[in-house]
């Protein structure tokens, strides 16, 4: 063997012992990712070991501590989230270009990236994406979610459109005639987990140290993705659309809230928003889950039977016909490819996580409301 293949051979030998060391920040990801696909067959598994235990042990101290702090912090990562990119570009290349070391500082920096969105990565599944593979709503409340008949969805909207008539008698209006918050918005805001302390005693999984839904100040510019409402796993923070009409705001709120108590899927998160609101104290929550509760069954009415849905659509008040078209207004103007960009990806984000049928899982919120009005009636609402 000559000395140059000797020498090949030992760089070999040496770059093999160095490559687990090299490759640990595939550690995270790798875990997350087997996790991902093994949790779906072991929902109670999952419940139990994650939804109830791993998670609330990071969710319950993060969460107290950031929804402390009345600003957004994910608003704040946006708005510096360029900015620092390209600080760390510029600081990269000015290192690469002094350096005489330049494959070292490459690799360095290839290190640090690379451990960041491995760790981001497990962070978030750990936060939210293994929620998605608990147990379902349905199963935690014994409801029966089989096929309803259409009478009694028809029920379900008349007694919704009663009860946002009754608790928006209490509120103000605007020079429109269409609902105003009762409080300050960050009064409201801050106030976000009330409706859940009332119902946490009888449902222990819905306990949770995120009392308040954080202000987005950029809010007009994010309603062009058409997104009313985010929840950050990295913060255990719930993010709300500040420039929606009011009447939508307390159950934007409510549903953020629920995925710090966490629950993922849409359709859920929106059934427990309705049913922490029923049960607020302040009646902007109140109507706000009532409304919110009867454009969904409404909806799902007339997509039967245009016939029963008028006749329960007589029995909103006026002022509640008119919060419902000011919303219908107002995301209106936002339509566009912007909108369209941003469903197709949230469409396939959700789609990721197992729900087959993607954005249009949000409406299977009727199919819950049904189930708990069929066995408890509706809760938590004066009239």
């Amino acid at each position: 063997m000559t000395a140059a293949k000797h020498n090949k051979g030992d760089k070999l030998k040496t770059i093999l012992k160095r490559l687990p060391r090299a490759m640990l920040f595939l550690v995270p990801a790798a875990v997350a990712l087997i996790l991902y696909k093994v949790l779906p067959q072991f929902p109670e598994f999952t419940e139990k070991v994650f939804s109830r235990g791993i998670f609330r042990l990071i969710g319950a101290p993060l969460g107290f501590v950031t929804s402390r702090l009345g600003v957004s912090l994910t608003e704040i990562a946006v708005i510096f989230a360029l900015p620092a990119f390209v600080a760390y570009v510029v600081v990269f290349i000015r290192k690469f270009v002094r350096s005489k070391n330049r494959k070292s500082i490459v690799i360095k920096h290839l290190k640090i990236i690379g451990w960041s969105l491995s760790l981001v990565l497990l962070m978030y599944m750990l936060m939210h994406g293994f929620n998605f593979f608990r147990l379902s709503a349905s199963t935690l409340l014994d409801l029966d979610t089989s096929k309803k008949t259409p009478e009694l969805l028809q029920q379900l909207c008349i007694d919704l459109a009663k009860k946002a008539s009754f608790e928006r008698e209490s509120l103000p209006e605007n020079a429109e005639g269409c609902t105003m918050l009762s409080q300050s918005l960050n009064k409201t805001l801050a106030k976000a987990g009330d409706g859940y302390k009332a119902i946490d005693g009888r449902y222990k999984f819905l306990k949770g140290t995120v009392t308040r839904a954080k202000p987005v100040r950029l809010s007009h510019w994010w309603s062009y993705t058409g997104i009313s409402g985010m929840y950050m796993p990295v913060f255990a923070e719930a993010n709300v659309n500040i420039d929606q009409p009011d009447s939508a705001i307390p159950a934007t709120a409510a549903h953020e809230l629920a995925h710090t108590r966490g629950f993922a899927r849409e359709d859920e998160c929106n059934f427990f928003a309705c049913l922490s609101c029923f049960h607020h104290p302040l009646a902007d929550y109140r109507y706000s889950g009532a409304l919110m509760a009867y454009i969904y069954c409404s909806n799902a009415l007339y997509s039967y039977d245009a016939e029963l849905w008028k006749t329960a659509r007589e029995h909103c008040s006026k002022g509640v016909i008119r919060d419902i078209n000011q919303r219908n207004q107002y995301w209106k103007q936002f339509e566009g490819k912007v909108q369209k960009t941003s469903e197709k990806i949230n469409d396939s984000f959700i789609q990721s996580h197992g729900v087959e049928d993607g954005v249009l899982s949000y409406n299977r919120i009727v199919e819950l409301l049904l189930a708990y009005y069929e066995k408890e009636g509706l809760p938590g609402v004066s009239g």
